[in-house]
């Protein structure tokens, strides 16, 4: 009987060292990051926006900084596009960190209505 009690612990010991975990990666994959910084002036001036999300997540400006902002730069390690659309539809222009960019084309420039980031 104290045989069989050893061995099933031993197993159940055997079954919980072999579960993966996961890598730094995944997690920051899953966990919510700050991604981007968004300027309502240009040459990332006047009101600043961060956005924090998951990576690769579609997220829709809110507040003031719907249709308001000029100027933006992703965080480092990612790439940011801005849709004039919510849901990340219809034209987008994207950036990275440096240089960012200081100033949005006409297009789009107060005109951003959602976002997104990419690993870069």
């Amino acid at each position: 009987m104290q045989f069989i009690s050893t061995s099933l612990i031993a197993i159940m010991a055997a079954a919980v060292a072999a579960v993966p975990t996961p890598n730094a990666t995944e997690v920051s994959a899953t966990a919510a990051t700050q991604l981007i910084d968004l300027w309502v002036d240009k040459d990332f001036l006047g009101l600043k926006f961060t956005g924090s999300s998951t990576v690769n997540t579609c997220n829709n400006l809110s507040g003031g900084f719907q249709d308001s902002v000029s100027s933006g730069k992703a965080k480092a390690g990612f790439r940011c596009t801005v849709w004039v659309d919510n849901d990340c539809l219809g034209t987008g222009f994207s950036f990275n960190t440096s240089p960012g960019s200081n100033l949005f084309p006409s297009w789009i420039n107060d005109q951003s209505s959602s976002w997104k980031c990419v690993t870069a």
